[in-house]
């Protein structure tokens, strides 16, 4: 049965650096576990891809950089990930982009863990789909941290071993979150600072207007996901409950 994926933006995605399996079976799936208590095999993201690189030396293998309210996402797709490849080849940024993929973490030279994510579905949509997803993503986060002291949760405990985070600072997320919808609903962001896996990744500036899934030399349909992934209907922008957020 294949996984739900979970919703987390990038400001606690990028912190989710210990990953695990639930069994001994080499074929049992890996989990990223988040920070704010919720074990990850796939995560579904919205943002902006602001920039797509072949980093590959001797094959094709594409890095895209796509920028979310709280931060940067990145994603590789190379052989393996043919659809995603073609899409991060041929599509002209700034776009706003669907992804659905696994997390994927490595250790740097320095000793720091990076975290990205392998695409299985990488689709462009539209500024209502990034703006759908922002609310249901913050909506998923506020649940979590109100079922983080709860006993009987287990991986927020592991959360609290694995982590020497505050939980609490994932509420100012999801309030940088909506503030960004406020201020600007329907424009694509400039980049901002995300996780510096590589020297080269420099911020964008410019590039900060409406775009949407017509400009695609891809499909501009959303991925096919299980129902989970999905952005959802309701929850439009102005009718988010903030009433949680300074509980």
């Amino acid at each position: 049965m294949r996984e739900l994926a979970q919703r987390a933006f990038a400001g606690e995605f990028n912190d989710a650096g210990y990953t695990f399996r639930e069994s001994d079976d080499d074929r049992a799936p890996v989990y990223a576990l988040l920070p704010t208590g919720a074990k990850a095999n796939r995560v579904f993201v919205v943002g902006t891809l602001t920039e797509t690189d072949d980093v590959g030396s001797d094959d094709e293998y594409w890095q895209g950089r796509i920028v979310g309210p709280t931060g940067t996402f990145f994603t590789y797709a190379g052989q393996y990930q043919p659809e995603a490849a073609a899409m991060l080849r041929e599509v002209e940024p700034p776009v706003f982009v669907a992804l659905v993929g696994k997390p994927r973490t490595y250790e740097t030279d320095e000793g720091d863990t990076n975290v990205s994510l392998r695409p299985e579905h990488l689709t462009v949509v539209d500024a209502q789909t990034r703006n759908r997803w922002v609310t249901e993503t913050a909506k998923r986060t506020l649940e979590r941290l109100r079922r983080f002291d709860d006993d009987t949760n287990e991986y927020a405990a592991m959360a609290r071993e694995e982590y020497d985070t505050d939980p609490d600072q994932y509420r100012q997320t999801v309030i940088e979150a909506l503030e960004e919808l406020t201020d600007d609903s329907e424009a694509a962001p400039a980049s901002r600072g995300g996780s510096d896996m590589t020297d080269s990744r420099t911020d964008e500036s410019s590039d900060s207007t409406a775009v949407t899934g017509e400009r695609s030399s891809s499909s501009a349909t959303e991925p096919s996901v299980d129902e989970d992934s999905k952005p959802q209907s309701g929850g439009e922008i102005g009718d988010f409950d903030t009433t949680d957020l300074d509980s």
